[in-house]
């Protein structure tokens, strides 16, 4: 059975200040985005040299999960709350993305030929050279060799994350994630990672080094194969700044899926306060992509302490999913990507995990 440990340090110098005990939680990954952790503390007969409360002050605090000596999840304490009756404190944490979603392009950036990915650090390093504004989130040198020029007003007022979520979702956008672990002095650090196109590894389906997930006779405890078409749009208009005929409005259509008999199914995406009219027509372009067929994701419920065992893979990396069963009776033997993560330890169950995984793109 996998041990895990809960290390609650300062926000600003990384410094641990407790290691509790935590029940109940589930934490979860996604791609591009920002997981969630939750649980509770009991502090009936809790040591008070523990110092709980000073250790789980929300806003200030960083949480990290070890699992077996690996970092599996970290992130930031945001909300909690004490229930007299149970004398359990419930706390919810987001990963570290979250921290640049309360940061503010506060003066104005220029960006002139600039290749998207030096933009991204950019506005990352930008945000922690502010005074008490560094939580030390490390960058590196990656590039895409995809040049913009982009122009940040500081009068928009705009999230460092929404500037983040805006390059990445063009056309020839790109994946980023924030990610914990532990260096060569066992301590604890926080990177942006970037990846053009793409993050994580992609394997061919027939590569014997994939992370294999197979139903029913495997490491697959149950899945879920939903289908919705709801979400289905192959023309996307993009709207930009500006007001009445003054205002940016591109749009971009899947013209193969209505060649091959699809019905016309629109939709729309506003970005009041983008003023780069190829950066509109990027992000119509990358999201008629992603939006164009109903999305074929697949949940797999499977033992995290079997292989591919927990820690192994990360977001972004590429799967071989083998199931048949009723559904699938002539098989699917097929390459998936992993887009999400949803982990209970299992304190008074088994441990699982719940891998969401999409076909790629490319």
């Amino acid at each position: 059975m996998a041990t895990y440990r809960y290390f609650f340090a300062d926000l600003v110098t990384n410094a641990i200040n407790a290691e509790l005990e935590i029940t109940g939680v589930n934490f979860t990954q996604a791609l591009n985005s920002s997981g969630t952790l939750n649980g509770s503390i009991l502090l009936s007969g809790v040591s008070v040299n523990q110092n709980v409360t000073a250790s789980t002050t929300p806003g200030r605090t960083a949480v990290y999960v070890d699992r077996d000596g690996v970092i599996v999840w970290g992130g930031i304490l945001w909300l909690r709350s004490y229930n007299s009756k149970s004398q359990r404190l419930t706390i919810s944490a987001r990963e570290f993305e979250s921290y640049f979603e309360r940061r503010r392009i506060a003066s104005n950036l220029t960006y002139f030929n600039t290749d998207q990915l030096a933009i991204a650090r950019g506005l990352v390093n930008t945000a922690q050279s502010v005074a008490n504004g560094n939580i030390g989130v490390l960058t590196g040198s990656e590039t895409s060799g995809v040049n913009l020029t982009r122009l940040f007003y500081a009068y928009e007022q705009k999230t460092v994350y929404q500037a983040l979520l805006d390059l990445s979702r063009s056309g020839s956008g790109f994946d980023f994630a924030i990610r914990c672990a532990y260096n060569s002095d066992y301590n604890i650090t926080k990177t942006l990672v970037l990846g053009y196109p793409r993050l994580g590894t992609a394997y061919s389906s027939t590569s014997t080094s994939v992370p294999v997930f197979e139903f029913p006779a495997g490491n697959v405890v149950e899945y879920e194969y939903p289908e919705d078409g709801s979400l289905v749009a192959n023309r996307i208009y993009a709207t930009g700044a500006g007001s009445n005929e003054g205002k940016l409005i591109y749009n971009a259509t899947d013209s193969t899926k209505l060649t091959s008999g699809w019905p016309l199914l629109e939709d729309s995406v506003s970005f009041n306060d983008i003023i780069d009219a190829t950066l509109v027509q990027g992000l119509a372009s990358g999201r008629v992509a992603a939006v164009s067929y109903p999305p074929t994701t697949i949940k797999l419920v499977a033992n995290p302490s079997l292989n591919p065992v927990l820690g192994s893979y990360v977001i972004g990396d590429d799967a071989r999913v083998r199931i048949k069963d009723d559904r699938f009776p002539d098989g699917i033997d097929a390459t998936y990507r992993i887009v999400a993560l949803s982990v209970t330890p299992g304190e008074t169950g088994p441990e699982r995990v719940t891998v969401t995984l999409t076909l790629p793109t490319s």
